[in-house]
């Protein structure tokens, strides 16, 4: 941008001209006159002139050069004052493209969402952050186009007219909320007041604090029970049964059983807050889910002997790639199955099937519209803001089945099923993880369950862009079943 050394140089030079201009003026008039009185003067001393003929002639010549001009003064001065206009002119407007500019550079530098708002309310100028998140293009758009918040609107307008900065926060509604902190502060430019408006992404802040608060709250809540029980069979131990052995071998096999829940419990919290914090930013990084699912089977298998249950996928065992985390996708896979396995009775089947390709509508069908009659649920749904094709895995079990009004409150922490009709105890948490990865990876979680047959759980998500043409080959292909 041209410093104010500049715009002074080119004033200075302007001034210049204006008094070269009367300087020559000066000397023309000078020369005009001079030249041919000297003339007459010259004729009068070799006696070809009379002296007072000379004299008039030389006072009428003088007289017509003052009055001449005299005359074209104010002509030749108001060209000079055109000019000085014309580039007053253009200075100002090399000073304003100049100012444009820097802003352009300096708001484009910001790695936050910024924008410069002019007099007319127009956004000037925007970083690519402010693009993205008011999801705008173009030159020049009205603030109250993009941007649909009445108190940001009524920030940037107080800050105008105050002339003083305005802060403030606001949260983004959304399958996951999203807090900012911004300011409108007054900018002073040449022509006019413009509001420079920043933007804090505090979502990660805002989430640590939710995710420590809830922690301490369930934790302190759901470890109370481990804690007493423990607490109760070491005093008995030390007490009355100080010296039954086979009392000790019991409550130490209870003690150790409630200590691997509240090891459990403990893991779960901890992944879940992780999750959480990172809900907000959709992955960036390709993982085959089929591949996902057969180390998750691999790694149950002991669990599902052990109860008698057994393990059946379809579906191709790799080559579907999504757009996601492999850990977090292996967590979803593992709670799903597992879950699958502890409430299904001895000698039964856990199906898992995986597919990858499908349009929106037919992943939909395909993951949790597949019984008639059943209780059916979206748990998460930010895949329906999604375009493209998608992957799908679904586990089937043929345990007792869910009655249709826990449905709702399935992914809530902490919220267990009735035991009483048979269901076995777990931390809670397993299906609030999936929800909270599905959310993440901007997908889709359904249940559909009928009492009496079963429960089945699926999960939707955005095919990876490199993979379309193969999966798109192979959207109804499926391998034969393996037995677990």
């Amino acid at each position: 941008m041209p410093d104010s050394k500049s715009f002074k140089q080119r004033s200075v030079g302007l001034g210049a001209w204006v008094r070269l201009g009367r300087e020559r003026r000066a000397t023309d008039f000078v020369v005009l006159t001079a030249a041919p009185v000297l003339l007459l003067i010259g004729s009068m001393l070799v006696g070809e002139a009379h002296f007072w003929a000379v004299l008039i002639v030389s006072m009428l010549i003088i007289a017509f050069a003052l009055a001449y001009f005299a005359g074209t003064a104010d002509l030749e001065f108001q060209a000079l004052r055109e000019a000085k206009a014309v580039a007053d002119q253009q200075d100002l407007d090399l000073r304003l493209r100049s100012e444009r500019a820097f802003r352009s550079a300096l708001i484009e530098a910001f790695p936050q969402p910024a924008l410069y708002i002019d007099a007319s309310g127009k956004v000037e100028a925007s970083n690519s952050a402010a693009r993205v998140h008011f999801n705008f293009i173009g030159a020049d758009p009205l603030l109250s186009a993009v941007v649909r918040r009445p108190e940001l609107l009524a920030a940037v307008d107080a800050a105008r007219s105050r002339g003083e900065a305005q802060m403030f926060e606001f949260v983004e509604r959304d399958e996951t909320d999203s807090y900012f902190a911004c300011m409108a502060a007054p900018v002073v430019t040449t022509a006019s007041v413009g509001v420079l408006l920043t933007m804090l992404d505090l979502t990660e802040i805002r989430r640590g604090e939710f995710a420590r608060a809830d922690f301490l709250a369930n934790a302190s809540h759901e470890l109370r029970t481990p804690l007493t029980s423990l607490s109760g069979f070491i005093e008995t131990m030390r007490g009355p049964a100080r010296d039954d052995q086979a009392s000790w071998d019991r409550f130490l096999e209870i003690m150790q059983g409630q200590t691997e829940r509240m090891r459990r419990l403990i893991n779960d919290l901890l992944s879940l807050s992780r999750i959480e914090l990172n809900e907000h930013r959709p992955p960036d990084t390709e993982a085959d889910l089929a591949a996902v699912v057969a180390e998750v089977k691999e790694a149950l298998a002991p669990v599902a002997e052990d109860r008698k249950v057994s393990l059946y996928v379809s579906g191709p065992a790799s080559g579907v790639g999504v757009r996601g985390v492999k850990d977090e996708l292996f967590q979803v896979a593992q709670n799903l199955i597992d879950n699958a396995i502890k409430y299904s009775s001895p000698g039964g089947v856990v199906e898992i099937e995986i597919v990858g390709g499908l349009e929106r509508d037919a992943a939909a069908s395909r993951a949790g519209r597949r019984w008639e009659g059943a209780g059916r649920m979206s748990i998460a749904t930010a895949a329906a803001r999604v375009s493209g094709r998608f992957a799908v895995l679904r586990v089937t079990d043929a345990g007792p089945g869910i009655d249709r009004q826990h449905l709702p409150r399935l992914a809530e922490r902490f919220y267990r099923v009735d035991p009483g009709r048979g269901l076995r105890r777990g931390t809670g948490l397993g299906l609030a993880i999936v929800k909270h990865v599905v959310n993440r990876h901007r997908g889709e979680f359904l249940v559909e369950s009928e009492v009496g047959r079963g429960s089945a759980f699926g999960v939707i998500l955005p095919v990876a862009g490199a993979t379309l043409g193969a999966l798109a080959a192979a959207i109804d292909a499926q391998s034969p079943p393996t037995g677990g």
